[in-house]
């Protein structure tokens, strides 16, 4: 009698919970399947890049050779010889690097800012740029388990979602240009 009376209490314990717990799953229901943007396209982690094109190089300064003559000397010395000055490097000097709030910030020769920012979750890597308050993906890499996907409505925002095989957890990096400067979160949705 004395184990009924105290199996009750645990028993409604039992019962309350799970019902919180199915409530809480079907009220979170509509919220994740908006998270997920129907439009999104899925990146599959083959193609992302490694992480050796995080940041793009410039291309080496090529310089080209004067042309060499093939004509016989006794021709060479009849035309006259014009030589021009050869070709000079134009020496540039780009502002150091700094860091702003996360954000890797370097200058161009025009004095715009470009900003740029890595961004690590337990889904997936992401390697986001703005410049010019546009903001653009440089890379996104998924971890085993997860796909990766874009979506972006508006030259100023991105958001890069990095969604688990069964869809039930997702984490996103949302990345945007506001009031002048960059932001960006990582969020993680789900179990």
């Amino acid at each position: 009698m004395r184990v009924r009376r105290a199996a009750v209490p645990v028993l409604l314990w039992c019962l309350a919970t799970a019902a919180s717990i199915a409530v809480a799953s079907l009220a979170l229901r509509p919220v994740l399947h908006t998270a997920v943007p129907s439009d999104s396209l899925p990146v599959p982690a083959a193609e992302a890049r490694g992480p050796g094109d995080l940041i793009p190089q410039p291309p080496a300064p090529s310089f080209t050779s004067p042309a060499t003559s093939t004509t016989s000397p006794a021709a060479t010395s009849a035309a006259p010889r014009t030589s021009a000055p050869p070709p000079t490097a134009k020496a540039t000097t780009a502002a150091p690097a700094r860091v702003v709030d996360g954000w890797t910030v370097t200058t161009d020769g025009d004095g715009v800012d470009t900003y740029l920012r890595s961004f690590r979750s337990e889904g997936g890597d992401a390697v986001i740029r703005i410049h010019a308050a546009v903001v653009s993906l440089v890379t996104a890499t998924a971890r085993s388990g997860y796909s990766v996907s874009r979506a972006q409505t508006e030259p100023t925002r991105l958001v890069v979602q990095f969604i688990s095989d069964g869809g039930n957890a997702a984490y996103l990096v949302d990345a945007m240009w506001w009031q002048e400067s960059p932001h960006g979160t990582v969020t993680r949705i789900g179990t």
